[in-house]
């Protein structure tokens, strides 16, 4: 049986693929096959843990009723009526 192959080909003109570029000629090159093996493994653990506070957070927010305070407007920024009076006798 053959081994399944992938090739990795980034977009240097890509942030991100030029940043996983770095990165992985960083690794010495024994280990960059484990390293895409655990970066793969991680990135599909961070979106499962994710998706799993984002429903835990969910299910909480409907149990919970929130409602905004209504706010008054300062007091200061009310005109005074000396300055109105002040303004109908033009």
């Amino acid at each position: 049986m053959k081994r399944p192959q992938y090739v990795f080909r980034p977009n240097l003109s890509d942030p991100q693929h030029r940043r996983a570029w770095v990165l992985l000629q960083q690794m010495p090159s024994v280990r960059r096959k484990e390293f895409l093996v655990q970066s793969i493994l991680a990135a599909e653990q961070t979106d499962r843990l994710e998706k799993s506070i984002r429903k835990v957070v969910r299910e909480e927010l409907q149990a919970v009723n929130i409602t905004a305070p209504i706010l008054s407007q300062p007091q200061e920024d009310i005109i005074p009526d000396s300055a109105l009076d002040f303004l109908s006798t033009l």
